[in-house]
């Protein structure tokens, strides 16, 4: 059963979402990470799985990697 439009609202005033595709952000081990690939939500409910790479400081992207969000 799909989530009601109400508790994706509620729960993302709750919780905030910064992760998203595209987005570089600073990992919780103090890395730049660029998200590559990811959901908040799914058609079964709250997801937050992502996958990230290392933006290294040439530029370049490391290795892929995944998790929940932060």
């Amino acid at each position: 059963m799909p989530i009601a439009e109400w508790v994706k609202e509620l729960v993302d005033d709750v919780v905030p979402g910064l992760m998203q595709v595209g987005a570089e952000l600073q990992h919780p081990d103090g890395r730049m990470v660029m998200v590559v690939d990811g959901c908040r939500w799914t058609d079964g409910g709250f997801s937050n799985w992502w996958s990230w790479r290392e933006v290294r400081s040439d530029g370049t992207l490391g290795a892929l990697e995944s998790g929940y969000g932060w």
